[in-house]
């Protein structure tokens, strides 16, 4: 018969290791880390937290609210832009058709007495440009065209060909109360917004106060 072998005593712990960690109670030790290694927030981190992301989205949001309505005021900013440009456009062409009667009118005057009919002055010259820099009427220039028109065209020059009679205008028939003078039928011509008939007048009008 054999003699038992004695359970082998427990080996005791190393002096030189640390003692071991006493046992962990889960109703009084923080929760584990988590996987980036920071501790895990708790309730009252995790309540802080949502609040800050519903903070961060409020301020998302406001700043989307702002960018429309900064985006809103360019809008409405292009369109008063526009609506000048439309503005100074329409002023532009106004100055540019005075300027245009201007010089016909300068043109026709300059030419009575020259040509037989200053009309023909005023069309062949309505093409050029006769105006200063400051945008005057450059009466210089017009008279240098004048003499130019009439060295070519030497039959145009008043005397030429006998004196030209103007050509009938059914509108100055009998009128009640008399023929209108000649200031009446050009204002009536500028009223109406016929240049050509306004200029013709003048015209006739300087012919007859330079007599």
């Amino acid at each position: 018969m054999s003699t038992p072998t004695p359970p082998s005593p427990t080996p005791s712990a190393d002096p030189g290791s640390p003692p071991a960690d006493p046992p962990k109670d889960p109703a009084t030790d923080p929760k584990p880390a988590t996987g980036d290694g920071d501790p895990a927030l708790g309730p009252a981190g995790e309540k802080a937290l949502a609040a800050w992301k519903d903070r961060a989205k409020a301020a998302e949001k406001l700043a989307a609210d702002q960018a429309a309505q900064l985006q809103a005021i360019e809008d409405a900013k292009k369109t008063e832009a526009e609506k000048l440009a439309d503005r100074t456009k329409a002023a532009e062409d106004r100055a540019a058709a005075a300027t245009k009667l201007a010089v016909a009118s300068k043109v026709e005057a300059l030419a009575a007495g020259k040509f037989a009919d200053p009309q023909d002055a005023v069309d062949a010259l309505a093409a050029g440009t006769y105006t200063t820099e400051e945008g005057g009427v450059d009466a210089d220039a017009i008279k240098s065209a004048l003499d130019d028109l009439l060295a070519r065209k030497p039959h145009w020059a008043a005397g030429a060909g006998g004196p030209t009679v103007p050509k009938p205008d059914p509108s100055q028939g009998a009128r009640p109360g008399g023929t209108p003078t000649l200031a009446q039928q050009i204002a009536e011509a500028e009223k109406a917004g016929d240049v050509r008939r306004a200029i013709a007048l003048k015209s006739q009008q300087l012919r007859e106060t330079s007599k």
